[in-house]
């Protein structure tokens, strides 16, 4: 008897294979960077700000000079100048004297301190200041931010909108990131036509090859098609072997339903360094998915139904993805109630798929439908774990919902 392995089990198995994956790298500029993947530390060339800059508007001044300023006994200055943004004053600030200065602007000589408008009064050339001001008030100083040769963004990180920010600010127009991972989509069985033919009785269109394709998009990975392939193990093989030679990661979709399952073993034991790592999932949906080994690549056989064929994108190929870029689990997450009670099978962990609704709480309703239910995933914004030990969750419950 075939023993099933646990969704945790499977999860080593990723991580254990894959985890030194042979990345290649390439240099990008920083707008096309955006979601990609840090191949090296980057180390800052500048300081930054690289000189004493303004936060405010205000006037910049010598602070020990206000130590006493109150309401009734204000400190006075003879306003000397005005730094504009941009430039680089030519003034220095002496004993009673102070200079207007914009938020960015580069503090003149002497200056220790930024005086807000607020805490002001200018008139007749003179500058009143009502409170004390802090040495170093409103300023930021030189390397205050990002000092010169520290490491600023580690390599392995993923590069968000506040990265490219950072990268924009120390000059950097582009930056070495990782390939994104090849992913091959082999869509597989007799009754699957493309778009482009008559649909026929008993013929369905190719679902899977679109929503996995799209899917690889939202991880940032680059897909390929290489077609439908109906139910013949050497074109399956010649198929797989093609989508190898140009991949990372081989998806065959129908690949571990009943007509295909033989055929996609055989096709994978078939070729060198072969090596089946997964024959079945103890969980539902996806039971009979298929993982293997080729070399260095990964191949998944993923069930025919759309609704497991994407949930099992989501749940191992996504994570698969993760580890090979070094990446935490990247699924988002949240915390609803469940607003019916939903009952499962125990002894196999099942994931029931939700749709959430937002309100003074946020609620998660259970969807029910087939695993050929595409529409199930029109309407579904996510999906629950009920682990094995138990037989379903109570309406009220707080659920964590894996978002898709």
């Amino acid at each position: 008897m075939k023993v099933l392995k646990t969704y945790f089990e499977v999860f080593e198995i990723l991580k254990n294979e894959f985890c030194d994956f042979n990345l290649e790298s390439e240099k990008v500029s920083i707008q096309e960077a955006v979601f990609r993947i840090v191949a090296q530390n980057i180390v800052s060339g500048i300081d930054v700000p690289h000189f004493d800059k303004s936060t405010v508007d205000g006037y910049a001044l010598r602070c020990e000079e206000t130590f006493e300023a109150n309401d009734e006994n204000p400190a006075v200055f003879e306003i000397v100048g005005e730094v504009k943004t941009g430039e680089v004053p030519d003034l220095q600030i002496q004993k009673g004297q102070a200079a207007r200065i914009f938020t960015g602007g580069y503090v003149p000589q002497n200056a220790n301190v930024i005086v807000m408008l607020e805490n002001t009064i200018e008139e007749d050339g003179k500058l009143y200041v009502f409170k004390p001001a802090k040495p170093g008030e409103n300023i930021l100083r030189k390397g205050e931010d990002i000092k010169k040769d520290s490491i600023v963004i580690k390599k392995y990180q993923k590069l968000e909108p506040a990265q490219i920010g950072v990268l924009a600010a120390i000059g950097k127009k582009d930056v070495e990131v990782f390939k994104k991972i090849r992913v091959g989509i082999i869509s597989t069985g007799d009754e699957i036509i493309s778009q482009d033919e008559k649909l026929d009785s008993a013929k369905i269109y190719d679902v899977n090859s679109f929503t996995l394709y799209t899917s690889c998009y939202k991880e940032y990975a680059l897909p390929k098609m290489y077609g439908i392939v109906k139910d013949d193990f050497e074109a399956l093989k010649d198929a797989l072997f093609k989508a190898l030679q140009e991949n990372d990661i081989v998806l065959i979709s129908g690949g571990s339903s009943v007509g295909t399952y033989d055929n996609t073993l055989k096709a994978i034991e078939s070729l060198k360094d072969s090596k089946v790592l997964v024959d079945g999932v103890s969980i539902k949906p996806g039971k009979p998915t298929i993982i293997a080994k080729v070399g260095t690549r990964a191949v998944f056989g993923l069930p025919g139904h759309p609704v497991s064929c994407l949930f099992i994108f989501n749940f191992f190929v996504k994570r698969l993805i993760d580890i090979i870029l070094h990446q935490q689990d990247t699924s988002r997450k949240v915390l609803a109630k469940m607003k019916t009670s939903i009952a499962t099978s125990s002894g196999r962990t099942e994931f029931v798929f939700v749709k959430l609704h937002f309100g003074d709480e946020i609620l998660a309703e259970p969807l029910y439908g087939k695993s050929g239910s595409i529409n199930l995933l029109n309407n579904a914004s996510g999906y629950i774990r009920v682990d094995a030990t138990k037989t379903g969750i109570k309406a009220g419950d707080i659920v964590e919902v894996i978002l898709i």
